[in-house]
């Protein structure tokens, strides 16, 4: 078996592990963010990409006499909130910077990422395995 052949099966096999590393972190978040709290998107942070840009929303909440701010970890092209908005969020009470934008996104589109990473990987190995 030439190498060259491998290369299909770990393209997709690093797909796989991808698409599962984001969604256990997005898994993650959920479960830490526990706390509710209503913050104010004070501004977004933009990371260039080849394809564009992602924004990700800062927000400024307060619990009880302490203002917090913090960055939400999910990126996404385009929200349905601007600076000034008011927003319901859940923080992670051990680490209060650690925010989820509770129902800004639908399951469907936190999930979508990793879901079509690792169909794109399980295309990759199927391909594979049906030219041996």
């Amino acid at each position: 078996m030439d190498i060259v052949h491998l290369v299909p099966a770990a393209i997709g096999i690093l797909f796989i592990v991808v698409g599962g590393f984001h969604g256990y972190k997005l898994r993650k978040l959920t479960r830490r963010c526990t706390e509710a709290a209503t913050g104010t998107v004070i501004g977004f942070k933009k990371k260039k990409l080849k394809s564009g840009e992602l924004l990700y929303p800062m927000i400024s909440y307060t619990v009880g006499r302490n203002t917090y701010m913090g960055q939400y970890s999910i990126g996404d092209a385009k929200w349905n909130m601007v600076k000034g908005d008011t927003i319901d969020i859940r923080y992670n009470p051990a680490d209060p910077k650690q925010i989820y934008l509770y129902k800004q996104q639908s399951r469907m589109q936190e999930y979508a990422s990793p879901f079509f990473i690792i169909i794109g990987g399980l295309l990759f190995v199927i391909a594979y395995y049906k030219s041996m």
